[in-house]
């Protein structure tokens, strides 16, 4: 009975970690580099097109950086630049949080990450630098308020990295869905 019993728990636990480490899913808000780790260092994996859906696996403690699935691709992509779809209307990371979305916290190791998702890549020759690479701190990025957000919290001070045009501050749409005037 013992043994019933314990087989039981680990299975129940296997199966709550399944469930929390599902992906949530959401939408790239403009063209994304997606990186081949938390760094604009690091190598660009895709171009993730404005509006595609993408699943995201988790997201840095800070929020800067979100470990995503999109197009058979896997890497990592600035926060600001992914939109949940929630009450009808799209909503950025930043604004809600993980918590909100049920995304985990997950940490970053370039040698257990580029052996699961990039092995084959004309890149991966070069793993040995990126083990040893630290990404840097986001400039101009800022660790989340704790508790409750007020919307736009990230936006004081913000700046977009080098090449990217800022994130949308109000009512971003995906660009095949008509605008709320066009449905009429």
């Amino acid at each position: 009975m013992r043994k019933w019993t314990f087989v039981c728990a680990v299975i129940g636990a296997m199966v709550a970690s399944a469930a929390a480490a599902q992906a949530a899913p959401g939408y790239s808000t403009t063209d994304v580099n997606m990186r081949a780790g938390p760094d604009t260092e690091f190598p660009s994996v895709e171009i993730i097109p404005e509006g595609t859906s993408l699943e995201i696996a988790g997201c840095l403690d800070d929020e800067s950086w979100c470990d995503v699935i999109a197009g058979g691709n896997r890497g990592w992509v600035f926060s600001e630049y992914l939109a949940f779809e929630r009450g009808g209307s799209y909503v950025l990371l930043p604004d809600i949080g993980l918590s909100a979305l049920r995304i985990p916290e997950v940490k970053f190791t370039a040698a257990d990450y580029w052996q699961r998702h990039y092995v084959g890549r004309p890149w991966y020759a070069e793993r040995t630098r990126w083990i040893a690479f630290k990404p840097h701190v986001r400039v101009g990025w800022r660790r989340p308020p704790p508790g409750p957000r007020v919307v736009g919290w990230w936006r004081h001070g913000y700046a977009a990295p080098v090449g990217m045009r800022p994130p949308p501050e109000h009512g971003w749409m995906r660009p095949h869905e008509p605008r709320e005037h066009e449905r009429h």
